[in-house]
């Protein structure tokens, strides 16, 4: 091969490898930026918001699970929350202890296993929205009575300790849904029912949260 021609195959080499170093560190730049923004402004998770203020008393709540054994469908379990002075932070509250699960061995769970709560609006009406991820509906065992136990655990929860609260409107996965897994039909908001529980309705002195 020519020398003139070796020399330049040379000389491009080590432009190419001059290049490609340059190449790799720009990458690696722009990759410590994006890494630094992406911790600074997170912006894939909201930052998690308090739900009471320090200063928030507490207050019992009963939240209701499905009965063990006995002739009501719903028990309650009394749970201590704060009394925030944002209605939503209450229904939050409370939805956190049925995502949590009763602590007595003569309740279940209401919610299916990985339910979250995806969002929470609260009209003037006093109808309370609640988005629920599609695990409610997905993982639910079904069947009619199961069904109706989630529904009216999340209803009464609500309706019983938060006096804003009238009715409970569910969605699932963002949308309405016609039924929760093929059974309790959800295209109505629904109001509080006792009927189905040993609960006594609340009264001005013990209701939790007026």
């Amino acid at each position: 091969m020519p020398r003139h021609i070796k020399i330049g195959l040379i000389v491009l080499g080590i432009g190419f490898a001059v290049s490609l170093g340059f190449f790799v560190d720009i990458v690696g730049r722009v990759r410590h930026l994006v890494n630094e923004v992406e911790t600074e402004e997170n912006p894939f998770s909201a930052p998690a918001q308090p739900l009471y203020a320090p200063t928030d008393p507490p207050v019992s709540a009963k939240i209701f699970f499905p009965a063990a054994s006995g002739p009501a469908l719903l028990t309650a379990e009394d749970e201590m929350i704060f009394k925030s002075a944002e209605v939503v932070n209450r229904a939050k509250q409370i939805l956190q202890k049925l995502q949590d699960g009763p602590h007595s061995n003569a309740m279940f769970p209401s919610l299916p296993k990985d339910t979250k709560v995806q969002d929470i609006f609260i009209s003037e009406q006093g109808i309370a929205f609640i988005d629920f991820s599609n695990t409610i509906s997905t993982n639910h065992p079904g069947g009619l009575l199961n069904e109706l136990t989630t529904i009216y655990s999340i209803v009464n929860s609500l309706t019983y300790n938060i006096d804003e609260i009238k009715q409970v409107k569910i969605l699932i996965g963002g949308v309405e849904k016609e039924t929760l897994a093929g059974h309790c039909l959800l295209l109505l908001p629904m109001e509080m029912d006792l009927s189905i529980t040993n609960v006594t309705p609340p009264t001005q002195k013990t209701a939790a949260l007026k």
